[in-house]
């Protein structure tokens, strides 16, 4: 492993509040407007934005249930017959029968939808969010610097997976890509992957779930 990579995952085991503050006094300090317009205005903008879904996202979880939903689906219609069939093995449903029709593929997509938001429960990035958006004493600069992460990411998704990008910033779903960025990488790199990329993945998926 690159010995980047490897630093940069050792910083982000350390990141913490503090860091969360930092980020907050940064954009604190761009939507002043002590740099340029431009880039007050696109804060102001993420934003509204970011204000739109928190609420939706601390009460039932739809908003996030429906961006995981949105790249489930557009995988598993992209992947190939083996990761299919792998996938299926995987959760155990019962579904082989019907992979190839959309009902299938429906059903499996919402299958590991329900398991990511499952997992993504535990994460420390979810739990920080609930808090802070449970919490009225809620400092300016943390929350500052919540809208920053997820307007990073935001960012992020915009410039590798433009294509699930411009699905869901219709929807306000890109300001909250951040709490589950980590969970769906890999299916948006398989989205965005070349035939051959995605046949390699398949067949990897295969010989490992038998």
């Amino acid at each position: 492993m690159d010995a980047r990579y490897v630093a940069e995952g050792i910083l982000d085991s350390l990141s913490s509040i503090p860091g969360t503050m930092y980020k907050g006094l940064k954009r604190s300090y761009i939507t002043s407007g002590a740099l340029t317009p431009e880039r007050r205005m696109r804060n102001e903008a993420e934003n509204e934005r970011f204000f739109r879904v928190i609420k939706a996202v601390i009460n039932n979880q739809e908003p996030l249930r429906r961006l995981i939903l949105i790249v489930l689906e557009s995988y598993v219609k992209k992947s190939g017959k083996a990761g299919r069939d792998a996938l299926e093995r995987k959760v155990s449903f019962g579904i082989g029968h019907v992979a190839g029709k959309s009902g299938g593929q429906m059903l499996m997509a919402y299958t590991i939808t329900n398991s990511i938001l499952m997992r993504m429960k535990g994460t420390f990035l979810y739990k920080r969010f609930i808090k802070w958006g449970t919490t009225a004493t809620l400092n300016a600069l943390m929350f500052e610097g919540l809208i920053e992460e997820a307007a990073l990411a935001s960012r992020r998704m915009q410039k590798h997976y433009s294509q699930i990008y411009y699905q869901v910033r219709p929807l306000g779903l890109d300001m909250i890509y951040f709490l589950v960025e980590d969970q769906l990488k890999s299916y948006l790199e398989y989205i965005k992957g070349q035939p051959n990329f995605c046949e390699r993945v398949d067949n990897e998926l295969s010989q490992k779930i038998r």
